[in-house]
């Protein structure tokens, strides 16, 4: 009898106290490590967005090689996320990259069919799988944009370039680039940016502006908003990856950017590198 209860008492479960103390430390545990493992996750998209840079700067060296030093300016002044479908038709001859190149993967829902062809103004809802050719016209491609994950320093050829330069302060002219060769304040090609991350706000105010609502053209036609690629704390950004003229990338930290653009009648978006 002694051997039959002592068994019995041997197979008794969790009272709910050792249960609770369980759960607790399991919570405790996860705190612990789902920060972690986002701040991993998002250290391996800053890499890739770092790589896609680099690569869609290959594509505009191939094409300044073979253009005396010029790159392939857009017809049209628009914002800086905006490109022609031309120039993109010229990083995508190489054969070694897709239209998701041209996005950040911290921000996957810019990666959609309606900003990739944003020029052909497809309805709200057009599937991914969507597969009517693009006008072919050279034209209308130069014309026709898309809106990239990313902001493009580089001028254009309407009215003779853009007039003014970006915003600068302390530190060397910002500027825009038209070659590769030769620079308009003769800086060194290691300290001029060609191709940013988008840190989008709502107005200059670092401390009081929204990194994740900003306005533009994707708002009057579908009411989406433009928002910063890299955001830390739901609503500031942490930084951004930056291709400079001479192929290197280097990440800068947010607290290190200024706002550099902006249209002459709104402070929304602001445009920060």
């Amino acid at each position: 009898m002694t051997s039959k209860h002592t068994g019995e008492r041997g197979k008794r479960g969790f009272t709910l106290i050792e249960l609770l103390v369980v759960i607790a430390i399991i919570a405790v545990l996860l705190g612990i490590l789902l920060p972690a493992l986002g701040a991993v996750r998002e250290q391996g998209r800053r890499l890739v967005c770092g790589q896609n840079e680099k690569n869609m700067g290959l594509g505009l060296f191939a094409y300044a090689n073979d253009y005396d030093g010029k790159l392939p300016m857009n017809e049209v002044d628009r914002w800086l996320f905006d490109v022609s479908y031309w120039t993109t038709d010229i990083i995508m001859r190489t054969g070694a990259f897709d239209r998701h190149t041209f996005y950040c993967p911290s921000w996957k829902q810019r990666d959609s069919i309606l900003f990739w062809r944003y020029g052909e103004n497809l309805p709200a809802g057009t599937p991914e799988s969507y597969l009517a050719p693009e006008p072919t016209a050279e034209a209308t491609r130069k014309d026709y944009h898309r809106i990239m994950g990313y902001y493009w320093l580089i001028d254009t050829e309407y009215g003779g370039g853009r007039k003014l330069d970006p915003f600068s302060y302390d530190g060397p002219k910002k500027q825009w680039v038209k070659s590769t060769t030769s620079t308009k304040y003769k800086a060194p090609a290691a300290t001029v940016e060609l191709i940013t991350d988008v840190t989008a706000s709502d107005g200059p105010n670092r401390e009081t502006a929204d990194f994740t609502q900003a306005t533009g053209g994707c708002w009057s036609r579908w009411q989406v908003y433009d928002r910063s690629n890299h955001i830390r704390n739901s609503t500031k950004p942490s930084g951004g990856n930056i291709l400079f003229l001479d192929g290197h990338v280097d990440w800068r930290k947010f607290d290190e950017m200024e706002v550099r653009w902006r249209i002459a009648t709104s402070d929304n978006p602001s445009m920060w590198w």
